[in-house]
């Protein structure tokens, strides 16, 4: 089946009003969009059609840290109540949490409670309208927040996904720089790549090329708003720029963030995976077995193939690249819960049989 077909029928089949593909390879680079940017508007996608990229947003931020790192700025093995004096007399403190261990998701911190966690998720994404209250919060509330939560495992022992640990990050990076997440994003690696169309304000100044998103049970979402977590996953982009950053990150494009990229593929990293995580990822059709610092690691008939998934209110987001043949692929989407992983992996396969 070519490329285009699989893509076309992903739409047809009802699971996103509107898609956009872009791939790539060292010999070309491809893009496709099939759908509506919003429904019934008859509106298809373009490569500078802005979706939400959600937690795609964490690789973005793991690279901004590493390349603060690089300028010796800040150290990812340094205790993080150094950089927030507000979390000094917390466990984080007691516990010797670092910036590491929130990057790698191994601090021990609890993505809330997790009773309630899973069904606020799914609230959101099947509605595209609730909230999660502690993601609005500003940056005071959200340090004192966080400072009283009680960790629950050893740092850098089992691996936790959360947001959390990502906002923390966050709130690091811009108390140390001065500068807030969207203008680091943009200035270190936006600037860089000329990735003219991704970051967090894109959403006022490019409101005509904005997608219009979908909850799961297929109603018209709000755009994401979460300022303690922005690093977590508030990024916009588009088709366009997302393939610039992929190509970037196989090294088919030169740039001086290559060492920084390198660094965070070749950072391995391989705590206890729990049983949830584990049947999340066979759910969505992967296999999940360790982690590079901001990727993902899927296996792949023996070859691990590194990659982020994002999601939204709205949004679902994926992408995944292979170094060994420097191939790469983006999907961006405005359906909220509908995974794209299994269909990334495949299109990955399809652009090195051509």
């Amino acid at each position: 089946m070519a490329i285009e077909e699989i893509i076309e029928n992903h739409v047809k089949s009802g699971k996103s009003p509107g898609i956009s593909v872009g791939l790539v390879n060292e010999n070309e680079t491809m893009t496709f969009n099939f759908g509506e940017i919003k429904k019934d508007s008859g509106v298809v996608p373009t490569n500078k059609t802005i979706y939400e990229i959600g937690s795609m947003t964490k690789t973005f931020t793991t690279i901004l840290a590493a390349q603060l790192q690089a300028e010796e700025i800040i150290s990812l093995d340094e205790k993080i109540s150094k950089y927030l004096p507000e979390l000094e007399n917390s466990e984080f403190e007691n516990k010797n949490v670092t910036l590491r261990h929130l990057l790698t998701h191994t601090s021990g911190i609890s993505e809330f409670s997790v009773k309630t966690f899973a069904s606020q998720i799914f609230s959101i994404m099947s509605t595209g309208k609730s909230r999660i209250v502690e993601y609005e919060y500003d940056t005071e509330k959200f340090l004192n927040y966080v400072s009283a939560l009680k960790l629950k495992h050893s740092p850098g022992s089992t691996w936790m996904y959360s947001n959390l640990g990502f906002g923390l990050v966050g709130k690091i990076l811009e108390r140390i720089t001065g500068n807030s997440y969207d203008v680091l994003v943009k200035t270190h690696i936006c600037d860089v790549l000329d990735m003219k169309d991704t970051g967090i304000d894109v959403f006022e100044s490019h409101k005509d090329q904005l997608a219009v998103g979908y909850s799961f049970r297929g109603k018209q979402a709000d755009y994401w708003n979460v300022p303690a977590i922005e690093a977590a996953g508030s990024l916009y982009s588009t088709p366009s720029d997302m393939v610039k950053f992929l190509k970037a990150n196989l090294g088919l494009s030169k740039t001086i963030l290559y060492p920084v990229f390198e660094y965070c593929q070749n950072t391995k990293n391989t705590p206890k995976i729990p049983l949830s995580m584990k049947f999340f990822t066979k759910a969505v059709g992967i296999s999940l077995h360790s982690f590079r610092a901001g990727w993902f690691v899927f296996p792949q008939e023996n070859v691990d193939i590194l990659g982020h998934d994002g999601g939204t209110e709205g949004f679902s987001s994926f992408m995944c690249m292979n170094l060994g043949n420097q191939s790469a692929v983006v999907i961006l989407t405005n359906r909220a819960m509908k995974p794209v992983h299994k269909l990334g992996l495949s299109l990955l396969q399809e652009i090195n049989k051509k």
